[in-house]
């Protein structure tokens, strides 16, 4: 054993020493000493110790602790600044570069996990294929000068398109299933952000996509792993059927709604709608709002709650917090809308796994209300 594969433990050694570990009555202990061995290296040595010993020990591991710190200070200095300058930039290899790739072996691998294990090799080749590779390699070919010599190669274009439209429509049959009160403004919204290349990308990074896509960048951008995805789906209708696809989107996809405030994903500023406006088009009383609480006023940490109440019978349809009154408004709004469309956190049930692949989604194809449909008939009966 070297000096340095003794630095840790030799400092928790000393300090269970030094805090007086070995003391009054306690039974001799045994504990590892190291020793200067012939090659000059430090190497342990099982000796006993006894309350005689004491004193001696405490020292002798000062000692060591001093030139083990001062070394090992010394060696993490110079890793870090090897860290940070000095050092030129590792250029980024592809996976299969390494001679330990094997692209058959990975394609099986990933399709057990993902559960889909009757997917072809050829099929998954294709998915994961994509139109700039394609090209690069034409463009090789005519630069080697055997430009008429066909490449067998078929990119993942037509996948994409037809995943996507097998995504759109899962995804807004399974949330007006779910959220039968919200407009169909919602529900655009959320699937709009399902499908953003954030998320995709975020899907096809973790399942372990990255390695295993045919591009011309490297390493793959976010659009072309977001592309993968729909792919994927596309893939898997194929294979099996649309039942499967859907089961695939239902697990990968839709369980990032999990948790999350729908009013973050569907922004009421962007449509410029109004509570007493659309209360107006629904034929309901208007509401107004009231302070409920405030404190700290004229202070840095001035706090007001807002509420908003509805009709003559005052009923309280949302309330919110903010350090001015036009915020803490703002903010009771918007509470008042999730509470009319039902989409408060607590409340919505998402589900998910076994229970979500036996709904009956076929009847919620039909569109939820629109939220300024009726005020596009009252302009129409107008003209």
């Amino acid at each position: 054993m070297s000096f340095n594969q003794l630095s840790i433990s030799t400092r928790n050694t000393f300090l269970w020493l030094r805090n007086g570990k070995i003391s009054g009555s306690m039974a001799p202990i045994t504990t590892w000493l190291p020793t200067i061995n012939n090659n000059n290296h430090w190497s342990p040595n099982r000796q006993l110790l006894n309350q005689n010993q004491k004193t001696s020990v405490v020292q002798y591991y000062q000692k060591r602790t001093v030139m083990k710190l001062w070394r090992e200070r010394t060696l993490r200095e110079m890793y870090w600044r090897s860290k940070r300058f000095d050092v030129e930039p590792k250029k980024i290899r592809a996976r299969s570069e390494w001679q330990d790739w094997n692209y058959s072996s990975e394609i099986y691998a990933f399709a057990q996990r993902l559960g889909e294990g009757k997917l072809s090799e050829e099929a998954l080749t294709r998915a994961f294929t994509h139109q700039s590779y394609v090209k690069k390699q034409q463009l090789n070919q005519e630069q080697l000068g055997i430009a008429g010599v066909d490449i067998n190669l078929n990119d993942n274009s037509e996948l994409i398109d037809s995943g996507r439209e097998i995504i759109i429509k899962h995804v807004q049959c399974y949330l007006r299933y779910h959220l039968q009160k919200a407009p169909e403004e919602c529900i655009q919204a959320i699937t709009e952000y399902l499908l953003s290349d954030p998320i995709l990308a975020d899907i096809s990074k973790w399942i372990g996509c990255t390695d295993l896509i045919f591009c011309e960048e490297l390493p793959p951008s976010e659009s072309t792993l977001a592309n993968t995805v729909p792919a994927i789906v596309a893939t898997i209708s194929q294979q099996y059927d649309l039942k499967r696809a859907n089961n695939f989107i239902t697990d990968f996809i839709l369980t990032y709604l999990n948790g999350t405030d729908l009013l973050e994903i569907w922004k009421l500023e962007d449509i410029n709608l109004d509570l007493n406006r659309y209360l107006e088009l629904k034929g309901e009383p208007p509401c107004e709002a009231r302070i409920l609480y405030r404190s700290a006023i004229g202070t840095i940490e001035a706090c007001y709650v807002v509420g908003i109440y509805q009709g003559s019978e005052h009923r309280l349809i949302g309330q919110g917090p903010g350090e001015s009154l036009k915020i803490a408004r703002h903010m009771a709004e918007l509470d008042a809308f999730r509470n009319i469309f039902e989409l408060q956190i607590e409340n919505i049930r998402f589900q998910f796994g076994p229970k979500a692949y036996e709904l009956n989604l076929q009847q919620f194809e039909q569109e939820n209300f629109h939220i300024f449909q009726q005020e596009d008939k009252q302009k129409s009966v107008i003209n």
